[in-house]
């Protein structure tokens, strides 16, 4: 009966993904904001695995009540933009491979440095994604002057002809800026205005 007992305990850890061992480095990114209420504030969330930037990223707003109002996953590499280090590099004209990468070993070096510095910007990212300058308190009006062929019909129209809108606005990918609000008369979190 040991032996059996063992020979399950073996193959099990055997055959056992690594993953399942591996415990993520979660991290989460918080901030209290007024946002579905002027008078209560709600709960800006994003957990991220600290070992792996480009993993999948949950941004949540939680209400003043505890309920989740707004929900998004995205890869963390969504939050590389034109401005991603690497991109940079390799993207300038002068750059050619046969100059730079002298060989194998210099080549893991330099490949490293480089996701170094990626890792760096999306760090930067992160933690300015719940900047103070990206709320803006009733910002329809504003948006209606200067942007109006990015505001979503369906959705800003359920914003007008109220005050207290706070939009939160953010980026994600090269050109997929975005801005949600809370929408009294729909009761959710919509959708109101996106650009480049």
């Amino acid at each position: 009966m040991k032996a059996l007992a063992f020979f399950i305990l073996f193959f099990g850890i055997l055959f056992i993904p690594k993953n399942l061992f591996a415990r993520k480095g979660n991290v989460l990114e918080k901030k209290i904001h007024f946002f579905s209420s002027v008078t209560e504030v709600d709960t800006f969330k994003l957990f991220y695995n600290a070992d792996n930037l480009q993993d999948t990223i949950v941004f949540e707003i939680i209400s003043s009540k505890g309920y989740l109002i707004y929900q998004e996953k995205f890869p963390g590499s969504a939050l590389f933009d034109y401005g991603k280090p690497s991109y940079m590099f390799i993207s300038d004209k002068d750059w050619k491979p046969k100059d730079y990468f002298r060989n194998a070993k210099d080549s893991i070096v330099k490949t490293d440095s480089l996701k170094i510095e990626d890792d760096r910007y999306l760090r930067s990212r992160i933690a300015g994604f719940f900047d103070e300058k990206r709320f803006s308190r009733n910002p329809i009006p504003k948006l209606l002057k200067e942007n109006k062929d990015n505001l979503i019909v369906g959705s800003y129209e359920t914003l007008l002809n109220d005050p207290d809108v706070i939009g939160f606005s953010f980026h994600l990918d090269a050109e997929d800026g975005r801005m949600i609000a809370f929408s009294r008369k729909k009761n959710n979190v919509v959708k109101f205005w996106r650009c480049c």
